[in-house]
């Protein structure tokens, strides 16, 4: 016997239709009893306990201009979602907030809005350990823990290019997995220290080739964050390293 329908707005799928100011179609969160409940703890989503606890908006400080100017993209997408047209890739160098940004993003989409979704995130050096598959062989991809990643409607890649060779096969993996990424319905938030374009850098292009870079392009809008880094600068400003 069929399930009979409870709300008349959503039809229980806790997305009810509106439109935009210019008459477009759109979507909004249905806040009727039906609706799924959200998760309650970032860390079941694969979010570090560290980060769960402290990454929110309010607290991310912003020591200049174009740091206070990416919180307000990274905000303004959080508010927005599901009405959003693609992705964010956050970069720029170390300790300049990305990850807390990217956090902070779930946490307001997933708790402070209660918006039920499938979301996860992910250390990429780690997810590339753990799908690797028997015997370091791209053919022997552990698609049981990838399809976690693809089926996600929010996916978190953190630190794309990070602590790990990225040699041909690791780029490899690497695509593989931006692919499924890229090709589902859902939304790409990503994050990476390694400049797109630089003449006498290490660039993000080398770590992960060309194909990868437009992947990123064509999935995500480019949010810059230069700085310095907060944990020296500000946390422990008189640290030697």
């Amino acid at each position: 016997m069929p399930a009979v329908q409870t709300c008349p707005d959503c039809g229980d799928t806790g997305w009810k239709p509106t439109s935009r100011p210019d008459g477009s179609p759109a979507v909004a969160v249905c806040n009727c009893p039906g609706a799924a409940p959200a998760p309650v703890r970032l860390e079941d989503i694969g979010v570090p306990s560290k980060e769960a606890e402290r990454a929110r908006f309010d607290r991310f400080f912003n020591v200049s201009g174009p740091l206070e100017r990416a919180k307000g993209v990274v905000r303004k997408w959080a508010d927005a979602y599901p009405d959003v047209k693609g992705g964010l890739l956050l970069h720029g160098p170390v300790g300049v907030g990305k990850t807390h940004l990217a956090v902070s993003l779930l946490h307001h989409v997933l708790i402070e809005r209660g918006i039920s979704v499938n979301a996860r995130f992910e250390y990429v050096p780690r997810l590339l350990r753990e799908v690797q598959g028997e015997g370091n062989d791209l053919l022997l991809i552990d698609e049981r823990r990838l399809a976690e990643v693809a089926r996600a409607e929010i996916v978190v890649l953190d630190q794309i290019g990070a602590d790990t060779g990225w040699g041909q096969r690791v780029q490899e993996r690497f695509l593989y997995i931006l692919n499924r990424c890229t090709q589902g319905a859902g939304f790409l938030i990503a994050t990476t220290a390694f400049p797109l374009e630089s003449a006498d850098q290490s660039t993000l292009a080398k770590q992960i080739t060309v194909r990868g870079v437009s992947l990123l392009y064509e999935a995500c809008r480019v949010v810059p964050m230069p700085g310095e880094d907060y944990r020296a600068k500000v946390i422990n400003p008189g640290l030697s390293v």
